[in-house]
């Protein structure tokens, strides 16, 4: 990787029961080896200069789409940290829009709301796996631009924006449940009606903050917190920069980022390149390094493991003279934080470790924190999956303090067998009897009286996998 904040060395060790296959990341201590509260620009936005974007991360992969370029836009992109090049894929599936919302949950993205020729409404689902966009259930709420959003575990929010149709602005919260494609209202956001502001969430935590109050009403500094286990928004300690819309924010282990956007007290104000950062731990606003890339309002942001990264946006003049005035953005900038948004050391190991039949169950462990989220939207340590087609999958680990680490493995699949479980015996014959079959990897062999004291595991591919004597006789 380049101008990664961390160097990683892997390590794979075969068991002799199981084969299993470990891949551990170890992160080298980071402060002799690079600059830290960094800013360094990487492959520019190959597509036209745009601001009013959306943008996500699914695993070590950026995407950024739609948005105004003096018309709106409907193209979607994404950037590829390892190698830090840009690969244009399918057109977002509602069409020309800007202002909308994007996040992502487990290894899927999603867009929605936004503006073209109307408010949006639409809600869609990219899979990153076959490059496809799919039409879900509408968002429940009024349709809006300039509305915030963010996932927790499996579960999208959309809420605030405004819709000048109707002359409203909307202070209403919204959740998305991935497994059934239903919306359901929550508490509205304690900052009042609001659009224009930023949202990224921690943990199980979700944030919004900044943003105008109503119509061309006051500029904010409003910081909420909204907690998933009992829907409940709590003020905490305001954005430490002045108050803006159209900023950026995301967030990196236990610590949030606001930062760009503009302050003035009108439309016409002027633009920034401030960038702070919350202590979800403290309650603590810090000034960091400041955004190289400009002055600039409604951009895009999204975080790759212990990386934040900022792109495109509208340039605004300084209060020094013009910078990139009336000027859509194209550049992309990494940012690396300080030693306290720290990295861990993050395993993930598969059972089994060779290539698999379609459907067949593998079961993926992950250890090194206290949480774990995986790219298919599962929380714990450990998932079972059944892959039909060859599969990359990846855990961000977090510790106690914050810390964040990644870990990636791929299934390999073969499209030529599939998994159908044990064939059962003819118990007249064989006098045995098993159950579940298919299993998800617990099973109960029954005697049904011929007898049985050892007992010989294979997999479909001749492997024995686990030898016992039967003391009982099921």
């Amino acid at each position: 990787m380049k101008n990664k904040s961390t160097s990683a060395q892997f390590t794979a060790i075969h068991s002799k029961m199981g084969s299993i296959l470990w891949l551990i990341l170890f992160f080298l201590p980071l402060c002799d080896a690079f600059s830290q509260n960094t800013w360094v620009q990487k492959t520019m936005f190959p597509a036209k200069g745009r601001y009013s974007t959306v943008g996500f991360s699914i695993g070590a992969k950026g995407y950024v789409g739609t948005g105004w370029t003096g018309t709106r836009m409907q193209d979607f992109w994404e950037w590829d940290q390892a190698t830090d090049t840009w690969t244009q894929k399918a057109d977002f599936g509602g069409g020309k829009r800007s202002g909308a919302v994007g996040f992502s949950v487990g290894s899927k993205g999603y867009i929605g709301t936004g503006f073209d020729n109307g408010y949006k409404q639409d809600f869609w689902e990219y899979d990153q796996a076959t490059n496809l966009w799919t039409k879900k259930a509408d968002f429940g709420g009024i349709g809006r631009s300039e509305a915030v959003g963010f996932s927790i575990g499996t579960r999208g929010y959309i809420g605030t924006g405004e819709n000048t149709n109707s002359n409203q602005f909307f202070n209403d919260f919204w959740e998305w449940n991935q497994s059934t494609d239903v919306w359901t209202q929550k508490a509205n956001y304690g900052g009042k009606s609001t659009y224009s502001g930023v949202g990224f969430s921690i943990g199980n935590k979700g944030y919004t903050g900044t943003g105008r109050k109503g119509a061309m009403g006051t500029l904010s500094r409003d910081f909420w917190e909204w907690d998933q286990a009992n829907d409940v928004w709590t003020q905490k300690s305001d954005f430490g920069g002045t108050a803006r819309e159209g900023a950026i924010g995301f967030s990196i282990g236990n610590k949030g980022y606001i930062g760009t956007g503009t302050d003035g007290s009108s439309v016409s104000g002027w633009g920034t390149q401030d960038i702070w950062e919350w202590n979800q731990a403290t309650n603590i606003w810090t000034q960091k390094a400041d955004f190289p890339g400009g002055y600039r309002h409604d951009a895009v942001a999204f975080s790759i493991g212990n990386n934040g990264y900022i792109s495109t946006g509208l340039g605004y003049w300084s209060p020094t003279g013009g910078h990139n005035k009336n000027k859509s953005l194209s550049d992309l900038w990494e940012y690396t934080p300080d030693s306290t948004a720290c990295a861990v050391t993050a395993s993930i190991s598969s059972d089994p470790s060779s290539t698999v039949c379609v459907g067949q169950n593998v079961f993926i462990s992950a250890s090194g924190g206290t949480t774990y989220s995986w790219n298919t939207g599962a929380a714990g340590a450990n998932i079972v999956v059944a892959p039909s087609i060859t599969t990359t999958y990846s855990v961000t680990v977090t510790d106690a303090a914050g810390c964040t680490g990644i870990g990636t493995l791929t299934v390999p699949v073969d499209s030529n067998c599939t998994a159908t479980g044990i064939s059962q015996f003819t118990e007249d014959v064989m006098q045995v009897n098993i159950w579940p079959n298919p299993s998800i990897g617990e099973f109960r062999i029954g005697d049904l009286g011929l007898g049985i004291y050892n007992l010989d595991l294979y997999n479909v591919f001749g492997e024995k996998v686990y030898a016992d004597k039967i003391l009982n006789p099921e």
